[in-house]
């Protein structure tokens, strides 16, 4: 399938191409040039087709000069009348070799067919039969050296994508993710202030899907203080566009989960919707509010991480089992039985594993 994305400043375009899955086998994914580390991915697809806005010159200019030479897709640049007059526009469009097209949104929609019709659904000339062998043999020789390649790749990232450490009022935070093979997959953000810690973890099986909770969660993340009714409005709105989006129905399904600390209390409050699991120094938590003593830990694992080899009982064994080691040393454990178990090059799944532990000299209001 077809995937088109779609880059902007603040969501000016977020609707402007969406009637094209109506028309074309594709996915429409849409997402804020600041967003764009988390969909890295979708840049360095060559199949993909980017539709890049250029109302914003300097936010344009500031996400182009630093994803050019990474991006493999189409790109095709999208503006109205006005800011396809910029000089700049112009010397862009002159030189820029990776530049394909344009569209002007000021045009009507059915002027823009033409250049879909191309772009998404393209012809193929045909080959002549006695030209497929020698085809087929090249075809074989580069997938030979891509897949060396991208086994070394694989092998550096792994070297090289340190765990990410945190540290909040009397918590500290150790935390690792890999990559795996599934379509949207996973990602989460901490928010902190000195009164509390907010984790947001997600996993979804749609990249439109990933689009619309990280665009959500934009907006949560300008309040100050997050109470109950902001986070349970937060998942019924999300809910709402995701039910409201045009993802097929299979795609649909979004686990969440939300941690919310009280950094003065240590007193957790948690909302969840898919299979992650949550512990306590080893212990299952099933309660939607919990305390963390000094010295404890509360383990994070994520739906996915549990849904590759070995399997959720084996993965939380070994968690029970190295509980009293290092945050570091329990990451290393459970990740190395991940990566002992895996059947190909990359897990089944994205996996993600996060671990807080409470100072043991964290003064906790009681």
């Amino acid at each position: 399938m077809k995937k088109i994305v779609v880059l902007s400043k603040e969501g000016e375009l977020k609707s402007s191409f969406n009637e094209l899955e109506n028309h074309y086998l594709c996915e429409v994914i849409t997402f804020n040039f600041d967003q764009s580390s988390v969909f890295e991915n979708l840049l360095r697809d060559d199949q993909a087709l980017l539709l890049i806005s250029i109302s914003d010159w300097s936010s344009f200019d500031e996400f182009y000069t630093k994803y050019k030479m990474d991006i493999n897709g189409t790109i095709v640049l999208v503006g109205n009348t006005e800011s396809f007059r910029e000089e700049k526009i112009s010397t862009l469009c002159t030189l820029d070799r990776f530049i394909k097209g344009t569209i002007n949104i000021d045009q009507p929609s059915y002027l823009q067919r033409p250049w879909f019709n191309l772009l998404v659904n393209p012809q193929i000339e045909s080959i002549d039969t006695t030209d497929l062998d020698e085809v087929g043999q090249s075809i074989e020789k580069v997938m030979s050296a891509a897949i060396n390649e991208l086994q070394r790749v694989k092998e550096i990232h792994e070297k090289l994508v340190p765990i990410r450490e945190e540290s909040f009022k009397g918590m500290s935070a150790t935390s690792k993710f890999a990559a795996g093979e599934s379509a949207g997959g996973e990602f989460f953000d901490i928010i902190s202030s000195d009164t509390e810690m907010l984790l947001l973890l997600a996993r979804s099986r749609s990249y439109l899907v990933s689009s619309i909770v990280m665009n959500q969660f934009d907006e949560l993340r300008s309040n100050s203080t997050f109470s109950d009714e902001k986070i349970d409005q937060f998942i019924k709105s999300l809910n709402l566009e995701v039910e409201n989006s045009k993802v097929k129905e299979d795609k649909r399904k979004l686990d969440i989960l939300f941690v919310r600390v009280d950094l003065k209390k240590m007193i957790s409050r948690v909302w969840k919707s898919g299979n992650c699991e949550l512990l306590i120094d080893g212990k299952n938590m099933e309660e939607s509010e919990f305390s963390i003593e000094r010295g404890q830990k509360l383990f994070v694992l994520s739906s996915g991480l549990l849904e590759n080899a070995p399997g959720k009982v084996s993965l939380l064994s070994t968690v029970k089992e190295n509980v009293s080691k290092s945050r570091r040393e329990i990451l290393d454990e459970v990740f190395y039985n991940l990566k002992k178990e895996k059947s190909s090059m990359f897990l089944s799944h994205d996996a993600t594993m996060i671990i807080f532990e409470v100072n043991k000299n964290a003064i906790i209001q009681i």
